[in-house]
């Protein structure tokens, strides 16, 4: 038997249920694999191979390829990330990518997400695709001690931002998002689009900001949350051979 309720009734019951308490703290698993609502944390950047993979291996936290790896390498023949690229206020690589989004952690490790055309940093909101404005937020970023990174946003102010495609490819996909409790890092449970994922962590976390992350051949990732540091990618430990970055997540 189905039991349907008075119409009238369906706006209060809509209101009651718009006041239940949310998740506010969503518990790590197979596909968050890190919140920061978990105990204080931190983010930081790794600039490789000139910091060491130890650094890579937090006792509580977890590790996972960052920016994209150029093809080309540095003038010096180590790995490049591509597009813009801080480390801990040294600018290693200081041109744009045709890519939207901008990671910034800043000396205390706190990471925020923003598009290219509106980073907020030391009281200025910076247009990055001005070249002025780029060399001044370097410069700044610089001074501050912060770390920059630069990749595809998948979700703009709580909006997918990701056009779905016929002939697109299916990949595991990894995404740092930021959302009401913090931050966090999400995986796909099986391989899907760009768009699919970008949906799938829209509707499980509603992020306000979500960033791709490089996966592939470049996968790396270990995860070690309240027990023995395990494998969650095609790399971990010391396989970072050809690698020129990692994002490192860290709980305390």
């Amino acid at each position: 038997m189905i039991h349907r309720w008075p119409r009238r009734l369906l706006p209060a019951i809509a209101a009651c249920l718009w006041a239940l308490p949310a998740n506010a703290c969503p518990e790590p698993g197979r596909a968050l694999l890190f919140h920061s609502c978990q105990g204080p944390s931190e983010a930081a950047i790794l600039l490789l191979p000139e910091e060491t993979p130890d650094a890579a291996a937090p006792q509580d936290g977890i590790a996972v390829t960052g920016a994209y790896t150029a093809r080309e390498p540095r003038e010096d023949g180590k790995p490049a990330p591509v597009g813009l690229f801080v480390d801990g206020g040294t600018v290693v690589t200081p041109h744009l990518a045709p890519m939207d989004g901008i990671l910034l952690i800043d000396a205390e490790g706190r990471p925020s997400l923003h598009h290219r055309r509106a980073v907020s940093f030391a009281g200025r909101v910076h247009d990055l695709a001005d070249l002025a404005e780029r060399r001044g937020f370097a410069e700044e970023a610089s001074r501050a001690g912060a770390s920059v990174m630069q990749s595809h946003l998948v979700i703009v102010d709580g909006v997918v931002d990701v056009r779905p495609r016929e002939d697109a490819p299916r990949f595991v996909r990894r995404m740092l998002f930021t959302d009401a409790e913090g931050y966090g890092l999400w995986q796909s449970p099986e391989p899907m689009t760009l768009h699919e994922a970008a949906e799938r962590l829209a509707v499980e976390h509603s992020p306000a900001m979500a960033l791709n992350l490089d996966m592939g051949s470049f996968d790396y990732c270990r995860l070690a949350l309240a027990g023995t540091p395990r494998r969650c990618g095609l790399r971990s430990g010391a396989e970072t051979a050809g690698l020129s970055n990692l994002l490192v997540l860290t709980l305390h």
